[in-house]
């Protein structure tokens, strides 16, 4: 059948699918755990608090963490925060340099994180490859 000169395909799955993500694509929250538990914890009102393990991370990968932290933030609903974070907020929040948070956003693991408004997140369908690198 066709529909304005395009074949309409119906229900026929392409091979293309598999490797084609949705930008929109639902966060999977036990990533999300599994991720941040051996690193933070987060209260009710977003405070992160970091563990042995988290210091012992690279300044770079911490940059990660705290994107991550934003995430979950985010996920749950505490009023006030947005996902996206600029570099000098990142810096603070995972209390290492800016240009250590630059160093990760542009050169180290400028292929984990995308632009978004002002700052940076870490997109949902690449948050296994942050648990692979971080554990």
């Amino acid at each position: 059948m066709e529909k304005g000169g395009i074949k309409e395909i119906g229900a026929m799955k392409d091979e293309l699918d598999e490797i084609f993500v949705d930008k929109n694509e639902s966060v999977d929250k036990k990533i999300v755990v599994d991720i941040l538990k051996p690193l933070v914890t987060i209260d009710q009102e977003g405070v992160l608090s970091f563990t042995e393990g988290y210091e012992s991370l690279d300044e770079t990968k911490k940059a990660l963490v705290y994107l991550v932290c934003k995430k979950a933030i985010t996920l749950r609903g505490i009023n006030g925060f947005i996902e996206s974070s600029g570099p000098t907020e990142i810096s603070k929040g995972a209390h290492t340099s800016v240009k250590n948070v630059e160093n990760a956003l542009y050169i180290y693991h400028k292929n984990l994180v995308k632009k978004e408004g002002k700052g940076y997140v870490i997109p949902n369908h690449n948050l296994k490859k942050v648990k692979e690198l971080l554990h």
